[in-house]
């Protein structure tokens, strides 16, 4: 059951309030309250009350909500959570009925009209971990709903007439639980166009097959629809990490809660959205409308209200229930066109009983909000064992909230005439024109490209939903046999860009046309061409290729984009880019490099080695290792300039590296000008003098000047000297002495006079960095002296899969973990230090406040696991691992080893990331074995490389993330 997601990341307090207020830790800290209890310390806004519908023993555990045409509330309700029913337990191999299991679907009514349920009929019992319901039933049934129950879609239906299922039958399935029973269908949705909507859960991997032959493979989160008979099956849109909840507005479009991505999308259709490091398609993810957390990732179930139903003042606003922070949140919705805005806005409703779960939302037919109440200590899968004996199995409630005055029957708008295409793509209206885009995805014409492409070229930009929804619809029309045939010369131009969506050898031979046509060369079409396009277009593409340079996004250190250029001059970088982009389009379709490409490649791998043997002195020289590289970085006159420094990325092992930079000798000038930026220790230590910028005489090593970097990441301006020295052969060293994790780098620019220049090292490592590439590509099929050569710019073999974490070595950590927690008793962190070696340590993996990476979990609110749990989940990562993240340990065919997390497979390419972010690219055919461990791709090395204040300080900033309001 997904939606209590909230694995290593949910809401908080700010370090100084935490211990004040335990009883929002995630474990709650309080004891139950009574239905009435827990009633009295609702707040809602004036001029609404909070009512008790249904508690146990009536229900236990609801999860999802519907209403039925007689207005009968359908709950699907369990005592089995978070266990999935051992197969022995099964009735028969679908798992009809679970013995001994009380998990049921459940119909609660109001038969004497007092706002409170007076009746319960268990529909469907017998069942495990229920969870999506939907009442519907065939024409030749009395009753019926569909439903999730491990391990199917169920249809169960009543063939009596006594509101008890005595038919089941299976959907689909068996569809995927067993990697964790969060991530399961559910929310289910019937639309007004006779389809019903569904989510699909984080981590699990569902096969579907419809009875037409259509078939769907899920991974993770989506949003997917079927035919209630189970006559179709498709998918609406793609991505999302764990959505839960749907619902939608009053212009048909389809909303969802989600979880550790952004709490509220506009599902736009064929779209794709954020997930654990998955790809999107070519055009990009859709927009996000939500730019803020509300304070967790435990975000799920929502309602639009719109139609009138509480007064016009409340139209086109959001709740979703937050069942980590105990509220339910609001937000304004706005629209700039069709483009949805969220405007956060005061909670709806909060709690005093923190263990208030509210985990779906529904509005009934009577205009009420109903809330169902997963009343519990525990949220989550990981922050204790599954078998805690805090975990309630029983209590569980239903809130209805009733506006006292000035609601009404929902009105529905007016159903937009959709029947002929043309007009209603030009109608004004950009909801009609979002609707018929919709449509016209079930059957694309090719007659209407035109209409689309000129449509979408006119649309306006900050439309962003309609311009998305536009370039969905050309794409999928790009599909059909000759469509490319009937674009002009401004059609062909505008969409090429969405032809990269669409993967054919239609769409990859327009690509090489416009390239015959001296279109601008780019490694995505080049990709696109390898992947995707009949081989015989490759040698062309090549030809092409090696006479014209690319274009290609500027380096780092550069304000401008590298145009095309002329025709017959590629540079080292475009053939090596160029290259590159072919080889990897070939790997992914699982095609060897025809000889041509790899013709090149050695010509060019001898070019530079050559060419790396005939250089004069360089201009820089590095010693130890250091990752020196050349980053924009502010200047304190408020300028922007290329600084070559000390570090890459930042952070880490990175970080901790040393070494000197020394520059080519040079006569001394009467005074010399730099920028220098960087650090010296932590802002709360004393400054060290291991990071510094000298300049000494190039015969005797003499010190003439040296500088401290000012510990600021903006260069600011030294001048040194030099009278009396003046012609003398002097050099610049810039050393990095500091082998902290954390403010341990140092960088130089803007040297004056240009005795040398920090653009020269982008240079010498441009040919390394080519010598690296070529170097992996060549690996297995350059002639034998050449390989010998290349063999010094091949990577580093990997370090070898870390092992389990021993008994000792637990031991060793509790004491660690104890001690630490000890000493932030004691401790005034430094929040903004905090801050800062999060960003170097922590940011390339994970993610706060939209800011970091997307490999591991969102840390929004992760000040509420406390700081026992916090020190436990930084030092000791591996103790409590999502199955999601565990580790995936490769044995290779040549007998190495690496292990990553995977985040997606690029056809026969594995896409795995190492500990630092980097991503890696394996050939499957190059991997003898797949193993997947529960060890976590974190470190457990913060213990020894973090010191005990630093760590302190990452511990405040941490704990200082608090939930919303």
């Amino acid at each position: 059951m997904h939606f209590l997601r909230c694995l290593a990341v949910v809401s908080a307090l700010t370090f100084t309030l935490y211990a004040a207020e335990e009883k929002l830790r995630l474990v709650r800290e309080t004891d139950a309250l009574t239905p009435e209890q827990e009633r009295a310390g609702f707040h809602v806004p004036p001029g609404f009350e909070v009512q008790l519908f249904a508690s146990e023993p009536q229900i236990n555990k609801p999860i999802n909500m519907a209403f039925d045409a007689r207005g009968r509330l359908w709950v699907s309700s369990t005592v089995e959570y978070p266990y999935a029913a051992d197969k022995g337990r099964w009735s028969d191999p679908q798992g009809t009925h679970v013995k001994g299991s009380r998990d049921a679907i459940k119909i609660l009514e109001d038969t004497d009209g007092d706002g409170r349920a007076d009746k319960v009929t268990d529909f469907a019992n017998e069942l495990n971990i229920p969870t999506g319901v939907l009442p519907w039933h065939k024409p030749e049934h009395k009753a019926g709903c569909i439903a999730w129950s491990i391990p199917n879609i169920w249809y169960f239906a009543d063939t009596n007439g006594d509101d008890i299922a005595d038919h089941r039958e299976v959907i689909f399935g068996p569809l995927g639980y067993e990697k964790d029973t969060h991530g399961m269908c559910s929310s289910f949705r019937l639309g007004l166009d006779g389809w019903v909507y569904a989510t699909h859960g984080f981590n699990n991997t569902s096969q579907f097959k419809a009875r037409d032959g259509s078939t769907l493979e899920l991974h993770s989160g989506n949003v997917f629809r079927f035919k209630p008979d189970g006559s179709r099956v498709e998918a609406w849109t793609h991505g999302q990490v764990n959505p839960f909840g749907l619902c939608w507005d009053r212009y048909g479009n389809l909303y969802s809660a989600d979880c550790h991505s952004s709490p509220i999308y506009q599902l736009i259709r064929g779209a794709h959205y954020p997930s654990f490091g998955k790809p999107h398609d070519g055009l990009g993810f859709a927009p996000v409308m939500c730019q803020h957390t509300h304070g967790s990732t435990g975000i799920c179930g929502i309602v639009y209200i719109d139609g009138g139903v509480w007064g016009p003042e409340w139209d086109d606003h959001t709740f979703v229930g937050n069942c980590v922070t105990s509220r339910v949140n609001q937000d304004k919705v706005t629209f700039t066109g069709s483009t949805p805005k969220a405007n956060e806005q005061p909670d709806f409703l909060t709690s005093d009983d923190p263990w208030f779960r509210p985990v779906d939302l529904q509005l009934g037919p009577d205009s009420a909000l109903y809330i169902a109440d997963f009343y519990n200590k525990i949220i989550g899968h990981y922050e204790v064992p599954l078998d805690h004996p805090g975990r309630d199995k029983e209590r569980g409630r239903i809130w209805r909230i009733v506006k006292t005055s000035g609601t009404s029957k929902l009105t529905l708008s007016p159903s937009l005439d959709l029947t002929d295409w043309r007009a209603a793509l030009q109608n004004p209206a950009p909801f009609v024109q979002r609707a018929m885009l919709v449509k016209m995805l079930d059957a694309p014409q090719i007659e209407a490209l035109p209409l689309l492409i000129r449509n979408a070229q006119q649309t306006p930009a900050d439309d962003a939903s309609l311009t998305l929804a536009y370039r969905i619809a050309i794409r999928d029309h790009l599909h059909l046999p000759g469509a490319f045939g009937k674009l002009d010369t401004n059609s062909q131009n505008f969409i090429a860009d969405i032809a990269l969506a669409v993967p054919t050898a239609d769409a990859a031979a327009f690509h090489l046309r416009r390239l015959q046509n001296a279109a601008p060369i780019t490694p995505p079409i080049l990709a696109h061409i390898s992947r995707h396009g009949d081989p015989a277009l490759l040698l062309e593409a090549i030809s092409l290729a090696r006479q014209a340079p690319l274009t290609l996004p500027a380096p780092d250190n550069a304000n401008t984009k590298i145009n095309s250029g002329e025709r017959g001059q590629p540079s080292t970088s475009h053939q090596i880019a160029t290259i590159q982009a072919i080889s990897d389009g070939l790997a992914e379709r699982g095609t060897p490099p025809p000889p041509e490409l790899l013709a090149w490649a050695q010509e060019l791998a001898t070019q530079l080695l050559d060419s790396t043997a005939k250089q004069p002195t360089p201009a820089w020289t590095t010693l130890g290792d250091a990752k020196w590289s050349l980053q924009p970085r502010k200047l304190t006159d408020g300028t922007e300039a290329p600084v070559l420094q000390s570090i890459a990325k930042g952070g880490g092992d990175e970080e901790s590296r040393t070494g000197t930079l020394k520059s080519k000798n040079f006569a001394a000038p009467t005074q010399l000008t730099l920028w220098i930026n960087g650090h010296r220790g932590l802002p709360s230590a004393e400054a060290h003098e291991k990071n510094l910028v000298r300049v000494v005489e190039a015969e005797t090593g003499h010190v003439l000047a040296r500088v401290f970097p000012p510990r600021s990441d903006a260069a600011q301006r030294f001048e040194l000297d030099f009278k009396g020295h003046t012609d003398k052969p002097v050099r610049i060293e810039i050393i990095d002495g500091d082998d902290g994790k954390a403010y341990a780098w140092l960088g130089i620019t803007g040297i004056e006079p240009a005795v040398v220049s920090v653009n020269d090292f982008h240079s010498a490592d441009t040919t390394r960095e080519s010598l690296k590439t070529l170097a992996v590509i060549l690996q297995h099929s350059a002639p034998a002296a050449l390989r010998e050569k290349l063999a010094a710019y091949l990577p580093p073999r990997p370090a070898p899969p870390p092992l389990p974490v021993s008994r000792e070595q637990r031991k060793q950590l509790d004491t660690l973990i104890a001690t630490r927690v000890s000493a932030l008793a004691k401790a005034k962190p430094d929040l903004e230090t905090g801050a800062n070696v999060f960003k170097m340590n922590c940011a390339a993996c994970h993610q706060i406040k939209g800011e970091g990476g997307l490999i591991g979990p969102q840390l929004d609110g992760i000040g509420a696991r406390g700081p026992a749990r916090l020190c436990e989940d930084i030092l000791d990562p591996n103790r409590n691992v999502d199955a999601h993240f565990h580790l995936h340990m490769l044995t290779l065919k040549d007998g190495s080893t690496f292990a990553g997390f995977l985040k997606a497979e690029l056809g026969q390419i594995q896409l795995l990331a190492d500990a630092t972010g980097k991503e890696h690219r394996i050939a499957k055919k190059d991997i003898a074995k797949t193993e997947v461990t529960p060890i976590s791709l974190m470190p457990p090395t913060f213990g020894q490389t973090l010191d005990e204040a630093t760590f302190i300080d990452l511990l405040g900033y941490l704990l200082s993330e608090k939930a919303a309001k």
